[in-house]
């Protein structure tokens, strides 16, 4: 009993897919009256003639690495990639400012006397006013970049 349902399924889909490709074709005629007529079926009376359905231009072709918005879309894509890394580097870069800054600023107000060396080797100290100022300096430059 099984076989049977299951050959008269198999039967009724064959039928179903084929009356679809016999269906396709379109037929047109003028009456007499100069009224055009459209049907599935042939009308054997009139001059038919047969109209090929024209093909849907609407799909969307499918994606080559040759197409333009693909191009498009690479450039797009490499551009954000190295803005990204030297992004990535110019933070790296700045870490190592600020850090240098921190440690600065740290030798600054731990007080004590602070030189500097002269392009001829010598040591030159600065006063309270100069670590002052290059205090507000660094504070400043920390404020600007390391913020």
């Amino acid at each position: 009993m099984k076989t049977k349902q299951l050959l008269a399924g198999i039967f009724f889909i064959t039928i179903a897919t084929s009356s679809a490709e016999l269906s396709a074709k379109i037929y047109t005629w003028t009456d007499k009256d100069g009224k055009v007529h459209f049907s599935d079926k042939p009308v054997a009376d009139e001059k038919v003639s047969t109209i090929k359905p024209k093909e849907n231009n609407n799909i969307a072709n499918t994606v080559t690495k040759d197409s333009q918005w693909q191009q498009d879309y690479n450039k797009a894509k490499q551009s954000k990639a190295e803005q990204a890394q030297k992004k990535a580097e110019i933070k790296k870069k700045n870490k190592g400012y600020c850090n240098q800054i921190k440690r600065q600023l740290a030798t600054i107000d731990q007080g004590g006397r602070i030189y500097v060396m002269s392009p001829e080797g010598e040591r030159t100290f600065q006063s309270e006013a100069q670590l002052h100022s290059e205090k507000k300096k660094l504070t400043k430059a920390y404020k600007k970049t390391c913020r």
